[in-house]
């Protein structure tokens, strides 16, 4: 019985191994017949993701998807495993195991594996060991730019943006500071796609993937003496395999005043001309004194109003997207054009981006892309209009009782007229061209070529007609201008990378020629026969002159060689260093070259063995740099004398010496130091970025005054040194991300100081009204302190040691005595003089720093500095199923602004000019008065500039922008076939301001003149934009 069990057993053990192997032939051969995998591929919300890569792993057979998200691959010999990859999110492999496999990919929030373009080597973002910050082509879409700037503002830790105002007008960029005293040497250098540019208005934001902002020497020093001021990489669209893909943004928006400055008005003014009237004038009144019912006293325009509006803007994109896995295509082509919200300015803007990428084969990679643009700007002439509106008389008529426009009255310009009639009008074409050609030798040794070139063609046009000059003049005036700069870009350089064990190793090295060319004509001043016709077929021959200043024609070169390497092993202990050298023409024989080396180490913490396996920690990383940078942004030929045609000597034209050369000119240095960390916790949900540097420029390049004997105001010099220093810090987190809801907030702020360290023999010198001095700031304002206003003609009295005494009167009005302290006061009394007179109740009180008793130019002092010492800004980002809600909130704290324009129209220069209003009321009149103006009689002694009390703090809050967005459900958009993206949006940006300041805006560029941060001669009004947008894609 037994055995006969053990049989049965035995054979139904056989039964069972046979039926076992004849299942696994089965599926196995099922396996084999799987030879075509389709599929979707989205994200984890189910979106899908177009340009995926699909890779049959350990071989070359790939594919991507399609802009569906679909893809089709056909399976080759090798492995059954697919790997799908995709910038921004973790890859996944998945064993085929059926014809059809959907794939969800999830975001890597760390973003580790991306790489960016520094100089000339491609280095993975995790092993960056400078300091970096970027904004990706969504969050730069959030604005709803026009400009790429205007995306980016409050984003970036170290990198201040300020608006020049007005449409078109573009924006100042300073990265770390301020280091030169040279104008429109303080912007970065840019970087496109590989093509240096010194400007990139042009560039339209919805062309842009992503931009990055180098900040520190190290990461700079590859590009030598254009690198001093900070570099910003723009990596622009490219096209991607699948199907052809159209993108259609439209926008519309509509601008408003945001705030507007208060003036007198005709009550006002007639209160300041009583008020400024003697005894004698009263009882003999002339002119409209005498007609208390004259219809012109009952005027009292709002000014504001008359030359403001409702400004609009409309920009649409047209983006069309294509290729294989050798050719990719994108073209784009925008349209903008923004009214201002003052009359007469405009911006309008064509361009048009074609990039094309070749990839024939393993060995060869080519790459070529072109830019075109149009721009014309229409401005006004914002001195004439808004100066001229603040100070004007309010019951001047504006228009005449048959409606033209009043002409000047009084000396004093008709800010209507100026700004409807006067005709300043810029155009500039553009073209850029960069090309590149990549071969690699073997798997780790390329080579590679690149030839860029700029164009760049500006054309000024100004005309006036006689309504807005001065009534002497018989004939309407035009000015022209032309320049044309163009600059051509070649470079040639070779790249290794190799990996053995767990060694990484990459180095390059490579040259540069970079040749520039200007050429400049201008006419001033030219005389018309008429207005009929604005064009110079209509100029009057004896009226034609020539500029001087505007008609040149110049060229430089620079030719450099460079070579750099970066070391890790295991990710762990990092190292890089580079070194460039530079040979410019613009520097004298013995001057022409420099060297500028970087070296980097970096240590990543999170890699070391006794951190494995720790959950909260994802990443840590310490890094320290170092780095020397150049600036060559002087003109020309500076280094040699000069002389300029149109002298006359005795009747007998020539040319004479026009500048005094320095043949040992040379370029400013910067040396720069950066320690930091990146933190990443919690899967790097939560990353913090932390950098405290320090710049030191030296050889900083300025005027020096020489002796009049010389003939020559002034020589270029390297006189001086500069030091700037701060901490940047930016907090990211991803706080909330579940299948249906999410958020992220980002908030960064840095802090800086600015110190002149070194000037020439140790002298300050002035900029205008603001001292620069060593020791000191760059931006102090230098002027006279504003201690109040004297109560009394007796209030002017001071002890020997300079502190004011309290005059004290009987009952009956009539002064007594002087008190100190509460005593009364018997020694010696001293009175304050100022321009030979002696200061009298109403006067200021200014602060007589030497304490002669007598207010002179040596008791001017720093009375305010421009230069903010925070700035930053805090941004979240919400989004539930398919709506999205986003807003960012900006700061500037630290900086003074002048209020020159203020301080213009309160001096009491003309009786034909109107103070402000609370200048008027708040007036001192009678003696007792305890007042903050003084009394409103035109003396001297209270007209001294700049005058403290206009000096105030520029800090601001700004709620940049708001914007809430719905996208069409992916269930509806199946239903549309040809549709595969469908996105609305309203938005607003400078809705909120918070400051003190009194002016119009409190964000004020420099307009390229460093020396003078926080002057504020009444810039384009702020505004308020409400945008309503569309995006398709097909």
């Amino acid at each position: 019985m037994k055995k006969k069990s053990n049989k049965r057993f035995r054979f139904a053990g056989l039964a069972f191994m046979a039926t076992m192997v004849l299942c696994i032939f089965s599926v196995s051969s099922s396996f084999a017949q799987i030879q075509a995998v389709t599929g979707t591929v989205t994200d984890v919300n189910g979106e899908p993701l177009p340009g995926v890569n699909v890779v049959q792993k350990g071989t070359a057979n790939g594919v991507s998807s399609d802009f569906d998200g679909n893809y089709s691959i056909r399976l080759g010999q090798g492995s059954r495993i697919l790997v799908f990859s995709y910038i921004g999110f973790n890859a996944k492999e998945i064993t085929v195991n059926a014809a059809t496999i959907n794939v969800a990919l999830e975001e890597d929030t760390q973003n580790l594996d991306e790489v960016v373009v520094i100089g000339y080597a491609t280095v993975s973002r995790e092993k960056v060991l400078g300091a970096l910050s970027t904004v990706k082509a969504e969050k730069i879409a959030e604005v709803t730019p026009t400009n790429a700037f205007e995306g980016i503002q409050g984003r970036l830790a170290g990198v201040q943006i300020a608006t020049n105002g007005g449409p078109g007008a573009g924006f100042d960029i300073r990265v770390r500071g301020t280091s030169t005293f040279s104008a429109g040497g303080t912007g970065p250098l840019y970087v496109v796609d590989g093509q240096q540019l010194d400007n990139v208005d042009n560039i339209d934001p919805n062309d842009i993937a992503s931009l990055e902002v180098l900040k520190d020497g190290a990461t700079t020093a590859i590009y030598g003496t254009r690198g001093a001021n900070g570099v910003v990489l723009i990596t622009t669209k490219s096209g991607k395999a699948g199907d052809v893909s159209i993108d259609v943004n439209v926008v519309t928006g509509i601008n408003t005043l945001n705030g507007a400055i208060p003036v007198a008005n005709t009550r006002q003014r007639l209160f300041y001309e009583d008020v400024r009237r003697t005894d004698a004038q009263r009882l003999n009144p002339t002119g409209n004194q005498r007609d208390s019912l004259s219809l012109l006293l009952r005027n009292s325009f709002d000014l504001q109003d008359l030359i403001t509006r409702a400004g609009t803007r409309n920009q649409i994109n047209v983006a069309v997207s294509a290729g294989s896995d050798k050719v990719r295509a994108y073209w784009n082509t925008g349209y903008l054009n923004e009214e201002g919200i003052v009359v007469n300015s405009s911006f309008r803007r064509i361009n048009t981006r074609f990039k094309l990428d070749f990839t024939p084969n393993k060995k060869l990679a080519l790459s070529s892309s072109f830019n075109a643009s149009f721009e014309e700007f229409s401005g006004l002439n914002e001195g004439q209009v808004f100066q001229q509106l603040v100070e004007r008389i309010a019951y001047f008529p504006i228009f005449e009782p048959n409606g033209d426009l009043t002409p000047e009255i009084a000396g004093r310009q008709n800010p209507v007229a100026e700004a409807r009639l006067r005709q300043q009008r810029l155009r500039t074409w553009r073209g850029q061209s960069f090309n590149s050609a990549q071969y690699n030798i073997t798997p780790s040794f390329s080579i590679k070529s690149t030839l860029g070139i700029n164009f760049r063609l500006r054309r000024n046009n100004n005309f006036e007609p006689l309504l807005v000059l001065n009534p002497r003049n018989t004939n309407p005036l035009a000015s022209y201008r032309d320049r044309i700069d163009y600059d051509i870009q070649q470079e040639n350089f070779v790249n290794y990378t190799n990996e053995f064990g767990k060694h990484s190793v990459s180095a390059f090295a490579g040259m540069q020629i970079l040749k520039r060319y200007q050429e400049e004509f201008g006419i001033s001043n030219a005389l018309f026969v008429s207005e009929d016709i604005q064009t110079f077929n209509n100029v009057d021959p004896d009226g034609l002159g020539i500029n001087a200043d505007q008609t040149f024609d110049t060229r430089s070169n620079l030719f450099s060689l460079f070579a750099g390497f970066n070391y890790d092993f295991d990710n762990r202990y990092l190292i890089s260093a580079t070194i460039r050298r530079d040979g410019s023409s613009r520097f004298g024989e013995n001057k022409e070259f420099g060297y500028f080396p970087s070296g980097s180490i970096g240590w990543r913490v999170s890699n070391e063995p006794f951190l494995q396996g720790n959950n909260i920690l994802n990443n840590l990383l310490l890094r320290a740099s170092y780095g020397e940078t150049g600036n060559d942004r002087i003109g020309d030929y500076e280094f040699t004398s000069a002389f300029e045609p149109g002298a006359v000597y005795d009747g007998i034209s020539g040319v004479a010496p026009s500048r005094l050369g320095n043949p040992e000119l040379s370029w400013e240095s910067t040396n720069a130091t950066n320690i930091g960390f990146d933190l990443g916790m919690f899967r790097n949900r939560l990353t913090v970025n932390f950098d405290v540097w320090r710049k030191d420029t030296e050889d900083l390049l300025a005027s020096v005054p020489l002796p009049e004997e010389s003939g020559f105001s002034g020589i270029r010099q390297n006189v001086g040194a500069v030091r700037n220093q701060g901490i940047d810090i930016n907090v990211g987190g991803s706080i909330i991300q579940s299948e249906n809801f999410s958020w992220n907030s980002n908030f960064n702020i840095s802090f800086q100081e600015n110190e002149v360290t070194r000037l020439f023999e140790g002298t300050p010198f002035q900029s205008g009204d603001y001292l620069i001095e060593e020791g000191q700031p760059i931006g102090n304002i230098f002027g006279f302190k504003n201690l109040g206003v004297y109560q009394y003609d007796e209030s002017n009295a001071f002890t020997d040691d300079g502190v004011q005494l309290t005059p004290n009167f009987d009952g009956s009005g009539n002064f007594a005595n002087y008190t100190l302290n509460g005593q009364e006061f018997t020694g010696n009394v001293n009175q304050i003089r100022n321009d030979g007179r002696v200061a009298e109740g109403g006067d200021i009180i200014w602060d007589d720093v030497d304490g002669d008793f007598v207010i002179t130019n040596e008791d001017r002092q720093v009375i305010g500095n421009g230069l903010p010492t925070a700035f930053g800004g805090f941004s979240n980002d919400f989004k539930y199923k398919d709506i999205s809600l986003s807003f960012l909130f900006d700061f500037t704290l630290g900086n003074d602004l002048w209020r020159r324009w203020d301080e213009t129209r309160n001096d009491l220069n003309s009786s034909n000019e109107t103070p402000g209003p609370d200048r008027i009321e708040g007036a001192w009149l009678n003696p007792g008065d305890v007042t903050v103006y003084p009394r409103l009689t035109r003396v001297p002694q209270n007209r001294d500039r700049p005058n403290s009390f206009f000096v105030s703090d520029g800090g601001f809050i700004k709620l940049r922008f708001v914007r809430l967005g719905y996208d069409l459900p992916q269930k509806v958009l199946e239903r549309i076939s040809f549709l595969k993206k469908c996105s609305f949006f309203v938005s607003g940006n400078n809705l909120l301001t918070w400051t003190n300041y009194k002016g119009f805006n409190p964000e004020l560029g420099t307009r390229g003149n460093p020396l003078q941060p926080g002057v504020d001669n009444l810039r384009f009004p702020n505004d308020r934009e409400v945008i309503l947008g569309l995006n398709l894609k097909f």
